[in-house]
C-alpha cells in the first residue's frame, strides 16, 4: 500500500485500510492485567502535553529520588515523569535521561518492583531521537543486565489527527490526510526532518543505519493476524531493533499491547518512543468525558480574571489566539520578543508586563499574554533553543510573580506550558484530571506549588483547530 506521494482524502484512505479485527473488549483485558501486577510504566515526558489522552494519573517534575520514591508509591500502574528535554541542547537531555535512569533503578530495587520505560516524544517526530532511547538503553543495560529485544516507534495520535498508514505518518488537515513531512512541523529549525515514511525517518535520524535493519508491523499485521501475527514478529526481534508500528485506532493499539504483554511474559524487554495514545492503550486506561466548566475553575480564584499564556508561534496557534480575541472581551498584553532578548532592556520589558497582568487580572479580567508573532531564527540550532529557552523562561517569570490566584490558567505550546509548570507555577507532583478538549490535558497542582490545588490547562501548540481554544474559554465562562 504506497500512499506516500500526495495528500489523500479521508475516504480515500479510509477506503484502503483493511477491515478492522473483531475482537473487542481488549482494554478492559489491559486494565485487569495490570490491575494484578505491581509492573510499572514510566513515562518520560518531554514536554508536559504528553498526559493528553490520560486521566487519574500523576505526572512529578522532580526526578531526584524522593519525588520518584513518592511517584511509585501508590497503586497507580502509570507514572510520567516529566523532563522538558524538547527544549534542551543534547548533551543536557542527554544527561538528563541518564540521571533519571539512575534513580529509577535504585528506587525500583528499594520498592522491589519491575518496569518499563516509554519515552513520549512529539506526534508530528519532533525530538531527540534516537538520541533518548539510545542513552535510556545503554544506563538500563549497565545498571541492570537486561537485554533489549527492540524498540517500538508507535507516534499514533489519534485525539490530535496523527495516523501511521503503509509505514507513512499522516496528519489530519480538515478532510485530507498530510504526509507529516509537508507540514509547518517538518521545517522546525532544531528538529525537522524530510520523510514521513517512518522507515527512511529512522534512518535520517540515525536510528538504524539501513532501510533493512527496520522492522515494521502493518495494519494488515494487525487487523488480520490479530494478536497471534503482531505477538509473532515481537517475538522474532533482538537487539534493540526499531520496530516501526502502524495504527489507524485504539483498537489497533489494543491488539499490539496485548501482544506486547504476552511477549514481556514470554521473557522480552522492549522500549518505546511514542506518542500520547499508545500510553492509554498499553496502560489500559478507559475514557472519560471533557472536564467541566468547574473543573477547569480555581475555587480560590473565582473572583478574579483568567489568564492564557501564549508562547507557540505555530501557525495554527496564531489562528486560535485570532480567534479567541475576536470572539471574547479579554484583555490582551502583547511581549516583544526583540526587547526580550535584548539584555539591555529584558528586565524593564518584563517589569512593564508583570505590573499590567497583576492589575488585570486582579480586576476580574481574563488576560492573554502573547509573544509577538513574527518567529525570530538564526542559523545556528542550538542558539534557536537557546532563543526559544529566553522566551519561555520570561514567561515563567510573569506567573511567579503573580500575588493574585487567577480564577484559571492555559498555557499554549509544549515548552511555554513545561516552563510555566515547573517555573512559573513551581509543580513538583500533580494530578492528572482529565481533557479539556480531545489531547488537551488538565493538571491539578500539588500543595507545594505556587498556586495550590488549581487546575492548569497545559495546551499543546499543533493540537487543535482555530476554534479549539475559543471552545475551552466559552466551556469555562458558561458556569
Amino acid at each position: 500500500m504506497n500512499l506516500t506521494s500526495n495528500n489523500k482524502t479521508v475516504d480515500e484512505l479510509i477506503k484502503a485500510l483493511p477491515s478492522s479485527n473483531n475482537e473487542r473488549d481488549l482494554r478492559q483485558e489491559i486494565h485487569n492485567i495490570w490491575k494484578h501486577n505491581s509492573h510499572k510504566l514510566i513515562v518520560l515526558d518531554d514536554d508536559p502535553t504528553g498526559v493528553q489522552t490520560v486521566h487519574d494519573i500523576y505526572v512529578i517534575t522532580d526526578w531526584s529520588k524522593e519525588w520518584i520514591r513518592q511517584g511509585l508509591s501508590d497503586e497507580r500502574n502509570v507514572l510520567y515523569i516529566l523532563t522538558n528535554t524538547r527544549s534542551y541542547q543534547p548533551e543536557k537531555a542527554a544527561a538528563i535521561n541518564r540521571e533519571i535512569m539512575q534513580n529509577l533503578v535504585e528506587v525500583a530495587r528499594e520498592l522491589q518492583i519491575d518496569f518499563s520505560v516509554i519515552s513520549r516524544g512529539d506526534s508530528t517526530l519532533r525530538g531527540h531521537y534516537p538520541l533518548e532511547i539510545n542513552v535510556i538503553h545503554d544506563e538500563l543495560v549497565k545498571a541492570t543486565g537486561w537485554e533489549f529485544d527492540g524498540h517500538l516507534i508507535i507516534p499514533a495520535f489519534f485525539e490530535g489527527g496523527r495516523y501511521t498508514i503503509g509505514d507513512t505518518h499522516y496528519l489530519r488537515e480538515g478532510d485530507c490526510f498530510v504526509p507529516v513531512h509537508k507540514t509547518e512541523f517538518a521545517k522546525d529549525v532544531v528538529f525537522g526532518f524530510s520523510d514521513a515514511r517512518l522507515p527512511n525517518w529512522v534512518v535520517e535520524k540515525g536510528g538504524a543505519q539501513t532501510l533493512e535493519a527496520v522492522c515494521s508491523i502493518s495494519l494488515e499485521d494487525i487487523r488480520y493476524g490479530g494478536v497471534d501475527r503482531v505477538l509473532e514478529i515481537l517475538l522474532s526481534v533482538k537487539q534493540n531493533t526499531p520496530v516501526v508500528v502502524n495504527a489507524a485506532s485504539y483498537e489497533d493499539l489494543d491488539i499490539v499491547s496485548i501482544a506486547l504483554i504476552r511477549a514481556m511474559e514470554a521473557g522480552k524487554r522492549y522500549l518505546y518512543r511514542t506518542a500520547a495514545s499508545f500510553v492509554k492503550s498499553f496502560a489500559g486506561i478507559g475514557d472519560r468525558s471533557f472536564l467541566s466548566a468547574g473543573e477547569m475553575m480555581s475555587a480560590e480564584g473565582k473572583h478574579h480574571g483568567g489568564l492564557i499564556i501564549v508562547g507557540s508561534h505555530t501557525n495554527k496557534t496564531t489562528e486560535q489566539l485570532n480567534e479567541l480575541m475576536n470572539g471574547f472581551s479579554v484583555r490582551t498584553v502583547e511581549i516583544d520578543v526583540s526587547e526580550l532578548l535584548d539584555d539591555a532592556s529584558r528586565e524593564q520589558e518584563l517589569s512593564k508586563v508583570c505590573r499590567m497582568v497583576e492589575e488585570s487580572i486582579a480586576s476580574g479580567h481574563d488576560t492573554v499574554i502573547y509573544t509577538s508573532r513574527e518567529v525570530i531564527t538564526v542559523a545556528n540550532k542550538t542558539d534557536n533553543l537557546s532563543i526559544s529557552q529566553t522566551i519561555s523562561n520570561s514567561l515563567a517569570e510573569i506567573v511567579r510573580s503573580l500575588s493574585v490566584t487567577p480564577k484559571f490558567i492555559i498555557a499554549k505550546g509544549g515548552i511555554t506550558s513545561s516552563d510555566i509548570a515547573t517555573q512559573g507555577l513551581a509543580i513538583k507532583k500533580a494530578k492528572v484530571l482529565g481533557q479539556a478538549a480531545p489531547g488537551i490535558p488538565v493538571w491539578l497542582t500539588g500543595e507545594e506549588a505556587h498556586f495550590p490545588q488549581t487546575p492548569y490547562v497545559v495546551f499543546p501548540g499543533n493540537v487543535g483547530d482555530r476554534h479549539t481554544l475559543a471552545g475551552i474559554i466559552r466551556t469555562i465562562k458558561s458556569i
